[in-house]
């Protein structure tokens, strides 16, 4: 049986589905806001927020890596005195606008360039990065977690949580699959989370020929496949200096990269991490951070003394390997490693700003 406030968030996506099928709004926004209001999606993203003990009430809270931003009304519900959502894409941005104007005064849409966020120094009490860290650029990364960590008021709280874990042995070793699909394609290909609508392969290539149509198949086809993980503007220079000179520094696709989207964004897909590394990051900014969902919360002490040894039997390995020119696997046939240093797919890393002095 659902709680009043269960029954209060219900309802608030039953207002976002009728704005949205009365108003002209992207195909992709109203199919989000059907599963959220009649498949009760909402509920996903409800245990997530549940994963710590937190009270919004009277909080300014900010949603990062928003999209539409159909998790705003469920911080509303929750008490909320002001919601936030900071997005990149501006086809996210302006029909979410449109939405949040008309229906909710306390609700507001930003937009994050080059991973800066156009709010004022701790003005925010609580920020949530859903799924978001395995698709920023690495050369934004940082930044994110140092304007986080500028506009969180001293106590306030992050929360990261995201589903790719390198940690765990299956997700990381699935990644390397999901990676190749999403870089080469073929288009349409299927994977274990999602369909390749488009490869990056395809897409450098119609940004060729959409800049340089003189250039011939063979040219098309080389310059695509020696600028993989370029993107924007530089990816631009590159296929320019290529039009007029014939110049070009290879870069082909390594096999266990992650890739990046060309567009002017950047964006990565799927992007692997270790619970620490994101823990060790928010420290680095000021932040007391842990890991609360893939490993106990001592593993910086039990864990590292399992995994070192692990760790030094491996390199060992690989210097053998080296030596006698054998190809490498580790000892159990995975590429990242057999015995697991967590046992979840999922990392969710809470971090508390520190309080001045």
């Amino acid at each position: 049986m659902e709680s009043e406030l269960e029954i209060k968030i219900l309802k608030e996506y039953r207002r976002v589905l009728v704005y949205c099928q009365t108003h002209p709004v992207p195909d992709y926004m109203l199919e989000i806001s059907r599963q959220w209001a009649e498949e009760n999606l909402w509920k996903e993203y409800w245990e997530i927020i549940q994963a710590t003990p937190y009270d919004y009430d009277g909080k300014v809270v900010v949603d990062f890596g928003c999209k539409y931003g159909h998790l705003l009304p469920m911080f509303m519900a929750l008490g909320a005195k002001v919601a936030i959502g900071v997005e990149v894409e501006k086809n996210y941005i302006e029909p979410a606008l449109e939405l949040f104007h008309e229906m909710y005064s306390d609700i507001k849409i930003v937009r994050s360039e080059e991973g800066y966020i156009p709010l004022q120094p701790e003005t925010v009490d609580f920020v949530l990065l859903n799924e978001v860290i395995s698709h920023v650029n690495p050369a934004f990364l940082e930044t994110v977690y140092a304007e986080i960590g500028r506009i969180l008021k001293p106590g306030g709280m992050v929360l990261v949580s995201d589903g790719n874990n390198i940690g765990y042995g299956p997700r990381a070793d699935g990644l390397i699959y999901l990676w190749d699909a999403w870089e080469n394609g073929p288009d349409g290909a299927k994977t274990s989370r999602d369909t390749v609508i488009k490869s990056y392969l395809t897409r450098r290539k119609e940004i060729i020929c959409a800049r340089h149509p003189q250039l011939d198949k063979a040219q098309v086809d080389y310059l695509a496949e020696n600028t993989s993980g370029l993107w924007g503007a530089f990816l631009l220079k590159t296929i320019d200096e290529y039009a007029v000179s014939g110049a070009l520094i290879r870069r082909t696709y390594r096999r266990g990269a992650c890739p990046t989207n060309p567009n002017a964004s950047g964006v990565m897909m799927e992007r692997g991490f270790y619970p620490l590394q994101v823990i060790r990051a928010l420290e680095s900014y000021g932040f007391d951070a842990q890991d609360i969902h893939s490993a106990p919360a001592n593993m910086h002490t039990a864990e590292m003394r399992r995994i070192i040894p692990l760790f030094l039997r491996e390199t060992l390995r690989l210097i053998k390997c080296y030596v006698f020119n054998k190809p490498y696997t580790n000892s159990s046939g995975s590429l990242f490693g057999g015995e697991q240093a967590c046992a979840s797919a999922n990392l969710t890393i809470v971090g508390t700003k520190r309080l001045a002095g």
